[in-house]
């Protein structure tokens, strides 16, 4: 009778990890669907014109962190709330060769910290996009520069599609390898268009740009 008891409930237990781990990759969206779902949670948390920087988006391939911090820089511009008050990753180019850090991976609070201070940035924007299962999760937080106050954490279920997949496999240094960036998919990308007019971002402060 016992072991009969014992069947029934690992079976039950067996079942229910089955249909939890089903229900979790259900509510799984693509990636870009989960980068716009993080701009309207942002929007309702941080005060209309805040000054965002895009930090680091740690992800296991390098063309997939690029891809989801420039496009989640392209959605907070065109949010309306933001517009001209964000610095995406390629606005920190001469900010990354001055303090010597990395944007693929881990950025302590503190280098986090000096990197808003010196682009005048009032919140810190940063993530990362990792398996879990059958799906990747997706988690974006907003820290303040002064107090490293969380402003805000999001976070969401990305489909392990072929276009995710794709950036997953794509080859690191598209310039220097020949390999095609990977297509948009809506939203213009913060570093797509090239002069100051029409990109919607601001540009670098003039003693950055001057050193």
């Amino acid at each position: 009778m016992n072991s009969k008891n014992n069947k029934r409930i690992a079976f039950a237990l067996f079942l229910f990890c089955v249909l939890a781990v089903s229900a979790f990759s259900q509510n799984a969206v693509s990636v870009d669907t989960g980068l716009k779902n993080a701009v309207k949670y942002f929007e309702e948390r941080l005060p209309q014109g805040t000054k965002l920087v895009i930090m680091n988006i740690d992800a296991p391939a390098p063309a997939l962190s690029e891809y989801v911090a420039e496009e989640l820089a392209g959605h907070f511009v065109n949010s309306g709330v933001f517009m001209n008050n964000v610095y995406s990753r390629s606005d920190l180019a001469l900010v990354q060769q001055e303090m010597d850090f990395q944007l693929s991976g881990e950025v302590s609070e503190e280098t986090a910290r000096e990197v808003g201070k010196k682009v005048g940035a009032q919140i810190i924007i940063s993530g990362r996009i990792n398996p879990a299962g059958d799906v990747f999760r997706l988690r974006i937080q907003a820290v303040e520069v002064e107090t490293l106050a969380i402003r805000g954490n999001f976070s969401v279920n990305i489909v392990r599609d072929r276009y995710l997949t794709g950036l997953l496999n794509t080859a690191p240094g598209p310039a220097s390898s020949g390999s095609s960036p990977p297509p948009s998919t809506g939203s213009p990308s913060p570093g797509a268009s090239g002069g100051s007019g029409g990109s919607g971002r601001v540009r670098l402060p003039d003693y950055l740009l001057n050193n």
